[in-house]
């Protein structure tokens, strides 16, 4: 017998994920835990990491091999652990030595601090609940052992008291996995007074324990730091923003997914899936030297269904992100939007822990209102880092990849303020389509449908506001072309050009107007020439000269579009209207110029570019 709370569960569970057919062995983390054991101020770890990165498998992975009552040498003698891992060989021998001398020497305790919590009216009816099941698995193990005497009058009986006597009367140490750590701080499951009390629960079961051989520990919020007397200031902590050491065992590296790749080619003769679309679509994640991480679950799925979808769990963690978007805070709208269209934002990041939700309505006491919005702002990013919906590398924050990119994208349907770029956003593939069909018409339309439809009496419309607009009308060209803006090309700088991945597509050029007229736009692309050597840079496709005007008086568009070969011919011209007004509209003061006014409001102060600022480096 070896069994403590749970430990053939996970047994069982680890040997499912052996005959899993995209199995990815991590074990070598177990040579790096193995040097930590019994060793005083480094036996025990935190390891914090988004839902679905391997968490748990990593805690089922470690009882099966650690467990007294488990023989699993059948199972690890195949895995990396047994060969060791490090390049010198005096190191590596010590490894395998290690390997096979702390294999099934320890009664491991497991316990999940998420499961059937609706059981339990109270932190304390919870935890005797889990004294319970150790007293059982006593029975078993230690049938003479006196904490089953329940004779005895004022008996001290907890979790924490019946370790210590079992270490004192059987002289054996224990090896405890926690998993989902903080659940029941995330989740709101006890009362506040509870919650503390818990952190305190899990200081006294860890720190100082004589009967402790190693403990690992995980969740997705990290440790809190600030709390004099429940500080968990007992483990090392690895998180999403903080990991040197463990980060190749959560998530799958770059070299991970090449092999799966290659092995669904072996297995499925019939795989339509390739290692860059699984790069596009979960790829994004960064460790601390930059090295790329992978969303496992998804990864997974993708090659098990052969098909790339979005397999972002939409239930609980992510309905949270609809909750943790706090737009009030000054410029989270911009920014949101900003790394919506794949930007990053250069920020400090100090992390997120549970103080944030122990304390959360006792820290106003902020007199600076701006460094208060500040220090808000720096929070809401960590929190999204911690939860995997951000990535940080670099000091910068940036949407790892496709798959999250939608799911921002839905956030902004439940915002008032923000769900018409939600609409320009999904019909920017409509948008691109009619550009190339050099359908002018059907351009202002969706503009007008999109756009035109949500403006207010006190917006404010102009040059640099309505370049903002079409960053969000053309969004889904970014998936065929490179766009870039405020080009730099001829004889002057052009508003858009639409580089197509494939030379031999067409180059789109879109120059802007504001009380002008489309054809004054058109007018412009040549007299500046921003199809210039175009040939030159291996283009072979046709070109699109686009000439946009917005009429502020009536809140309408005007377009004409000119396709030329790539010798500069002129093949077509398709405009609408047809009898476009071209006489000038004059504002105050305006002659007509771009104008960028930073005192505008609404719609279009939601639209002006976070890049005047902040510094904004494209991806």
């Amino acid at each position: 017998m070896g069994f403590i709370i749970d430990s053939e569960n996970m047994y069982r569970k680890f040997n499912c994920l052996l005959k899993q057919k995209f199995f990815v062995d991590k074990s070598n983390i177990i040579n790096d835990f193995n040097k930590l054991i019994d060793i005083d101020g480094s036996k025990n770890v935190c390891i914090t990491k988004p839902r679905r990165f391997g968490k748990t498998s990593i805690a089922a992975m470690l009882t099966t091999y650690y467990s007294i009552g488990i023989d699993s040498h059948e199972i690890f003698d195949k895995l990396k652990v047994s060969k060791g891992k490090s390049s010198d060989e005096t190191e590596k021998k010590k490894e395998i030595e290690q390997y096979s001398k702390f294999q099934g020497k320890y009664h491991t305790l497991y316990f999940d601090f998420s499961s059937e919590l609706y059981k339990r009216n109270n932190l304390n009816d919870f935890l005797d609940s889990i004294n319970k099941i150790l007293k059982e698995d006593i029975k078993k193990i230690y049938p003479k052992s006196n904490i089953l005497n329940n004779n005895e009058k004022d008996k001290i009986d907890n979790l924490i008291y019946n370790l210590q006597y079992l270490h004192i009367e059987s002289k054996d140490i224990f090896i405890i996995i926690i998993d989902e750590w903080d659940y029941l701080i995330s989740n709101n499951v006890f009362p506040p007074e509870e919650k503390v009390e818990y952190i305190r629960f899990l200081k006294g079961l860890i720190k100082d324990k004589g009967y402790l051989a190693f403990a690992y520990m995980t969740g997705i919020t990290p440790i809190a730091k600030e709390f004099s007397q429940s500080t968990l200031n007992c483990f090392t902590e690895y998180s999403m923003l903080d990991d040197d050491k463990y980060y190749q065992y959560f998530g799958f590296t770059e070299q991970e997914v090449r092999d799966l790749c290659e092995k669904n080619k072996k297995i499925n003769k019939s795989n339509k899936i390739e290692y860059k679309d699984l790069e596009n679509w979960y790829n994004g994640y960064k460790a601390y030297n930059g090295e790329k991480i992978f969303n496992p679950w998804s990864v997974y799925h993708a090659l098990a269904n052969d098909k790339i979808k979005n397999y972002w769990i939409g239930t609980g963690r992510f309905d949270e992100l609809v909750n943790i978007i706090n737009f009030n805070i000054l410029g989270v709208k911009d920014d949101i939007l900003e790394l919506i269209k794949g930007n990053k934002i250069k920020l400090k990041l100090k992390g997120f822990g549970t103080e944030n939700n122990l304390n959360s309505s006792t820290n106003n006491k902020e007199t600076n209102e701006k460094k208060k919005e500040k220090k808000l702002k720096a929070e809401l990013y960590s929190k999204m880092v911690t939860f995997g919906f951000l990535t940080y590398y670099d000091g910068k924050i940036s949407i790892p990849n496709k798959e999250l990119e939608e799911k921002f994208i839905d956030v902004l349907k439940d915002n008032d303020d923000l769900e018409y770029y939600y609409n320009m956003i999904n019909n920017s593939e409509e948008m691109l389509k009619m550009t190339l069909k050099k359908n002018p018409e059907e351009i202002c339309k969706i503009l007008k449908n999109s756009h035109m439809e949500k403006i207010k009496p006190r917006d404010k419309m102009d040059h640099g506001n309505l370049k903002r607009v079409f960053e969000f009308a053309y969004f889904n060209a970014r998936i065929n072309y490179i766009v870039d803006e405020e080009v730099g090309k001829g004889k002057g700088i052009a508003d858009f050009i639409f580089y197509p991945k494939d030379k031999n597509k067409a180059v789109i050029i879109i120059e802007l107007k504001v009380n002008g007229s489309a054809k004054k736009a058109l007018k412009q692309i040549h007299l500046k020439e921003y199809y210039h050597d175009l040939k030159n840079d291996g283009y072979k496709g046709n070109i699109l000269l686009l000439g946009i005007n917005l009429n502020t008086k009536n809140k309408s568009y005007s377009c004409i579009i000119e396709e030329r070969d790539n010798k500069l011919e002129k093949i077509s011209v398709n405009e609408y209207p047809e009898s476009e007004n071209e006489k000038k509209i004059d504002q105050p003061n305006s002659k007509n110029k771009r104008k960028t006014d930073q005192e505008s409001d609404g719609i279009y102060k939601r639209l002006r570019s976070a890049t005047k600022r902040k510094k904004m480096i494209k991806k």
